[in-house]
């Protein structure tokens, strides 16, 4: 029986499904199930290379970004986490190629005693990229074909009977041709808004690019706070030098046309730092005791019920009632919170130097997906609505050498972070020649801030309808991808926002989130006859896409486990008989 797969993206979920994969088949044929001569792998990308994708690519990055996660999250297989650890310790050189050595003395002095390291994002590329080729390899071993299409942009998926059409067209020369497979996996990563204005860019990405079409000395307004946002600003003022002074604080000096740089949020915060985990061990919020307490039939979780798991944990570590007024709402200026999260991080808050509240947070981790995907639709909802950011600062931390600078460039003043509220406007001006913030500062006072030059580091979209791609497009007209998002998803406050197209208040009808898929499968979500929603039997999703069902759905270490079902599943259909359509 000979059975063709397509990957669609090759970046890092694209390389952990061709790493499982063939490992589990390779596993298979040890144990003699199947027959490896009669498998085929398609693999697609838009870029010319495979591996890393846009995120860890060295033409999209510089040395000074690094990884927010640390190293032993970083692997791409499944049980076996410090992959991306083994990995550099036998490629050593790999760092010395990507390191910057200004950021070396930098990096030494900014260090948390832990096992958690950072690195490099392009030496995470780099290790994509060495995965990849001893996939190749091993599949030339096994005698398995495996065809790259690189340059190659996948438009359209259309069934055929027990089959699935792949249409695509090469980016390079406009051609357009057809491959049927057996099964599919979309994995095709980021994707960002469609450009209306060239002085409004819709990613950080590339870098290189930021730097050429921004002028220095430009004052340029950034959306967002978060991780992305930081690392815009790394790349604007990397005309500068950070340098530590006799006290060993770390300061900036700005080159003489330096950029100035002004960030926006709805609540303007900075992700936390990232510090030393201790040796407390959850007894509440913990699987046993989620199975133990299971809601009656089955039923759903509450945001309130996680909430007193994890203030119980909370409280029994810290041997005191926790200041969530603190977290919820907190005071001081935003390099006030800075410098303190820093403090936090290098000195702890434990007896021992670490940090409690993320020692028992991160124990969460492993669980974080299936407590998201056990809330009911409503309570998800106000997650995402009420305390998404909380939950992200806290959970997706910065590393301490990024931290220092950001601190030092909010003292210089040549960076600042505003808070916009609820209730803000951003638009183009009459003339279109400035985009304008209109929202309410801290006191109360009005405020109207102009730029021409605007960079949207917000992230991820959440609504798939914002992929400009023609395969996205097509997605969400078809009958057989069915779009997720909580219902009655809203806007908060009266907000109106160009770049996103909000000019709330109210529902947001036909709103559609990610594409919808069995989180147990990760198979798409089809619409069967009669209107009913099936798992789609050739059609598999990971990645940012599912972002609203998949908590963790970007995160490397979440990326390796939703590939390995979906590797586990294909090695099954290799030795099962075909499945019937249900399309």
């Amino acid at each position: 029986m000979s059975r063709t797969f397509a990957i669609i993206g090759a970046g890092l979920s694209g390389t952990a499904m061709l790493c499982q994969f063939l490992q589990k088949v390779r596993q298979r044929m040890e144990r003699e199930q199947t027959a490896a001569a009669k498998i085929k792998i398609l693999v697609f990308e838009r870029q010319d290379g495979f591996g890393p994708g846009f995120p860890h690519s060295e033409q999209f990055v510089m040395p000074y970004h690094i990884t927010n996660m640390c190293d032993h999250d970083m692997g791409i297989i499944a049980g076996k986490p410090d992959d991306f650890q083994q990995w550099v310790k036998a490629n050593r050189r790999i760092l010395q190629k990507y390191s910057d050595e200004a950021d070396a003395g930098i990096s030494r002095k900014t260090a948390i005693r832990d096992q958690c390291r950072h690195y490099p994002r392009a030496v995470m590329g780099e290790y994509l990229k060495a995965r990849f080729r001893e996939s190749l390899q091993l599949a030339q071993t096994l005698n398995i074909s495996v065809e790259l299409f690189p340059n190659v942009e996948v438009t359209d998926l259309t069934p055929d009977g027990l089959r699935l059409i792949i249409h695509a067209r090469r980016i390079l020369s406009g051609g357009t041709f057809a491959k049927t497979v057996d099964r599919a996996l979309l994995a095709t990563g980021h994707w960002f808004e469609k450009a209306e204005h060239d002085r409004y860019l819709t990613s950080p990405w590339p870098a290189r690019e930021l730097l050429r079409r921004i002028p220095a000395g430009e004052h340029v307004g950034v959306i967002g706070t978060s991780l992305s946002a930081i690392e815009t600003v790394l790349t604007l003022t990397s005309d500068g030098k950070f340098k530590y002074d006799g006290r060993g604080n770390l300061h900036f000096q700005p080159a003489g046309d330096t950029r100035r740089i002004a960030l926006y949020s709805r609540r303007g915060l900075i992700p936390k730092v990232r510090g030393r985990s201790g040796s407390y061990r959850n007894q509440f919020l913990t699987r046993h005791h989620l199975y133990r307490h299971r809601p009656t039939g089955g039923g759903h979780l509450t945001l309130e019920g996680i909430y007193q798991l994890l203030n119980a944990d909370l409280e029994v570590a810290y041997g005191r009632p926790f200041d969530w007024e603190e977290i919820i709402n907190p005071s001081g200026s935003p390099a006030d919170m800075l410098r303190e999260s820093l403090e936090q991080a290098e000195n702890g808050d434990g007896p021992d130097g670490e940090l409690i509240w993320q020692t028992v947070l991160h124990q969460s981790f492993p669980l974080a997906r299936e407590l998201f995907l056990r809330l009911a639709p409503a309570e998800r909802e106000r997650f995402e609505r009420e305390f998404a950011t909380l939950f992200f600062i806290h959970a997706a931390t910065q590393p301490a050498i990024n931290a220092r600078k950001m601190l030092a460039l909010l003292d210089s003043g040549i960076v600042t972070v505003s808070k916009l509220g609820a209730n803000y406007e951003f638009i183009r001006d009459e003339n279109g020649d400035h985009f304008v913030f209109h929202y309410r500062d801290s006191s109360g006072e009005q405020r109207r801030d102009a730029y021409r030059y605007i960079v949207n580091a917000r992230g991820q979209e959440k609504s798939l309808k914002t992929n400009p791609s023609e395969l996205a497009q097509n997605l969400l007209q078809s009958t057989f991808a069915q779009p997720d998002g909580p219902p009655g998803m809203r806007l908060i406050g009266r907000s109106r926002d160009i770049s996103r197209g909000n000019t709330g208040p109210g529902n947001v009808a036909g709103r559609p989130g990610s594409i919808r898929i069995d989180p147990n499968s990760h198979r798409i979500v089809a619409a069967g006859p009669g209107a009913a929603a099936v798992p789609s039997p050739f059609i598999y999703a990971v990645g940012a896409m599912t972002r609203n069902q998949i908590i963790d759905a970007s995160m490397a270490y979440g990326i390796a486990r939703s590939t390995a079902v979906i590797a586990e599943d294909w090695a099954d259909c290799l030795t099962s008989p075909a499945q019937g359509s249900v399309m």
